[in-house]
């Protein structure tokens, strides 16, 4: 004779793992909608927060590039932007970073229409000659007048705060932000690299 006592509490013993599953599950879908940020701001904090795989040094506070980038040509969706700056001049090293950049650029592949390439210039440290061969190396380069005055007020008080001395890439999202830089120790690599996984990440807009 069947025991039916036990089929019971085995019924229910299985009822509450089923229904433990489901909170499980359920819980689970519910902290990913509420963790998903929906500004780009809110996305780099959380990435302050939870860390990180990037190669590149992480400016903390993020930066407001928009004064630096109004010249920049608005386009019906923003590009994220690798932004080259400081150096007196353009010497050797922002030579190879406009060259390195160029390289990055082009190795994104079917992305590389969702960045674009900027340079500050110093226009009391370059010469129009100089100019004119950065313009006709790098066709696809957006040149923009860099007010240094500005440029050092707004990398002040930041992880990203340098002497101006020597160039550096920045990192700067859609918006305008800048949330990441390298200096001229990093190799071209480490920047295709982190934009390859930003990019990924980021919503084609």
């Amino acid at each position: 004779m069947v025991d039916t006592t036990n089929i019971t509490k085995q019924q229910r013993g299985f009822q509450y793992q089923i229904w433990l599953m489901l909170l499980i599950v359920g819980g689970v879908i519910l902290a990913g909608f509420w963790m998903v940020p929906k500004t780009e701001l809110q996305r780099q904090q959380m990435i302050s927060i939870m860390g990180t795989t990037n190669l590149g040094e992480l400016v903390k506070p993020t930066l407001d590039f928009a004064p630096l980038l109004s010249g920049v040509e608005v386009t019906e969706k923003p590009k994220w932007k690798i932004v080259i700056a400081g150096g007196a001049g353009c010497d050797n090293v922002c030579e190879d970073m406009l060259f390195n950049s160029r390289q990055v650029h082009m190795l994104l592949g079917k992305s590389t229409r969702r960045v674009e390439r900027v340079y500050l210039a110093d226009m009391a440290t370059v010469d129009t000659e100089s100019l004119e061969l950065i313009k006709m190396q790098h066709p696809f380069l957006t040149i923009l007048p860099n007010n240094i005055d500005v440029f050092a007020q707004t990398v002040s008080e930041s992880s990203a705060d340098w002497d101006l001395q020597e160039a550096r890439y920045f990192v700067v999202t859609p918006d305008l932000k800048a949330i990441l830089y390298y200096t001229k120790e990093f190799e071209g690599a480490g920047l295709l690299d982190d934009l390859k996984h930003l990019l990924k990440y980021s919503p084609d807009r």
